[in-house]
């Protein structure tokens, strides 16, 4: 049906359309997508094999540095020890648990449909579709907002009093900007992510003597990382509340993410350069004492293999310092929503397999150690993934 709606969207496009060059683009995807092979003779289907599951003991002792950012004029301490978790383990524990997230009960075979290729990158139908609708308000709503707001600011600034640094001094005003771009793009698409383990975020509700609750305290939100589709997905969670990504500096080159970045007031680590980690410490530790929620995918990259790697410390040792909570997030099948080698997303969020984002119980971090904070979130997150999501067999926790 999906297929069939698509292609009468490609018609009415073809014969409304104005322009020569955009009835040209839209007879030639007419033309390709009507080619059940698929545009290029590229194939769409996308196969994971089943893991099987083996017995295996929980931990195993092996020596590894747990280092906050990674630096090398750090030394590795010799005496450094931490626990490796075995994907087998995670996943018997599950199923003694009761999880019926195990690839055997799930269909991983995706066919995404026809697609043409542009460089590397790939585009099928639902992604040219959604890719326009997405880039629209982009265009017409997204970037002029936050251009009225950066220009505002910055008017502000040079006038006695500055003013708006007054009226928005975290910045939500271009975290709101943000989601509602992504009410207007994503809604419609049924883009969104399933929310899962909301209630849990009620162990942050302050409470007064009279019983009467108040607003959610900040905390440090953890999740995996697999697919650039996680870092919109997100913003699902809080809605209109404030909240500060911790990204890595190299996407301050990317034209309108890197935009977003700035003006949104996100904090852009450079990992070779400890000037910049020790600058980023201050700012996000003084966010989360200031109320700000700071989201950070503590892997430091997105996963190759949609299975979730060994996490870094930098993200602990914040939270640590203010002693806020940190927040476990597992975060399902964004990788098959858009995969690494397409532009856009290729399929809708709420389609089989269904992305989910499953918050889990918020972490205490007061009287834990590095180490031990860190494994705890870990483990909370890697038991909470499908079966073809968890950590490879050894995978170790924390890396340098």
């Amino acid at each position: 049906a999906l297929h069939y709606s698509c292609l009468t969207l490609f018609e009415l496009f073809l014969f409304r359309a104005d322009h020569t060059t955009m009835k040209c683009t839209a007879a030639f995807l007419l033309l390709q997508a009507i080619r059940t092979n698929g545009l290029s003779l590229v194939p769409q289907q996308q196969q994971r094999a089943a893991s099987a599951i083996h017995p295996a003991a929980a931990y195993r002792s092996s020596p590894l540095s747990l280092s906050p950012f990674s630096s090398s004029s750090r030394k590795t301490s010799p005496c450094a020890t931490t626990k490796l978790f075995s994907a087998a383990a995670i996943s018997a524990e599950g199923a003694a648990n009761g999880d019926n997230s195990s690839v055997s009960s799930e269909n991983l075979n995706i066919n995404y449909g026809p697609a043409i290729k542009l460089g590397k990158l790939k585009i099928n139908i639902f992604g040219a579709i959604f890719g326009f609708w997405e880039v629209f308000w982009g265009v017409f709503f997204w970037y002029p907002a936050m251009t009225l707001y950066s220009t505002s600011r910055w008017i502000s600034s040079k006038l006695p009093g500055d003013i708006l640094a007054k009226v928005d001094p975290y910045r939500r005003i271009p975290i709101n900007i943000g989601y509602i771009w992504g009410l207007l793009s994503f809604t419609i698409f049924r883009m969104w992510p399933r929310l899962e383990g909301v209630e849990n975020l009620e162990m942050l509700r302050e409470v007064d003597e009279n019983g009467k609750k108040g607003k959610l305290k900040s905390a440090m939100y953890v999740g995996n990382h697999c697919s650039w589709m996680d870092i919109p997905s997100v913003g699902r969670v809080f809605g209109f509340l404030n909240y500060k990504m911790i990204a890595k500096a190299e996407l301050l080159k990317v034209p309108i993410l890197g935009r977003a970045i700035q003006v949104g007031g996100h904090l852009a680590l450079d990992r070779t350069n400890r000037r910049s980690q020790m600058k980023i410490y201050k700012d996000a530790v003084q966010y989360l004492k200031d109320g700000v929620n700071l989201v950070t995918f503590p892997e430091g990259t997105r996963s190759k293999n949609s299975r979730m790697g060994s996490f870094k410390k930098g993200a602990f040792k914040m939270a640590q310092a203010v002693g806020a909570p940190v927040v476990p997030m597992a975060i399902h099948y964004a990788d098959k929503v858009q995969p690494a080698e397409y532009a856009f997303p290729a399929k809708m969020a709420r389609s089989r397999p269904k992305a989910v984002i499953k918050i889990g119980k918020p972490i205490l971090t007061e009287g834990k150690s590095d180490d031990d904070l860190l494994e705890e979130v870990w483990r909370a997150i890697a038991d909470d993934l499908p079966e073809s999501q968890k950590p490879s067999k050894d995978t170790p926790i924390g890396v340098k």
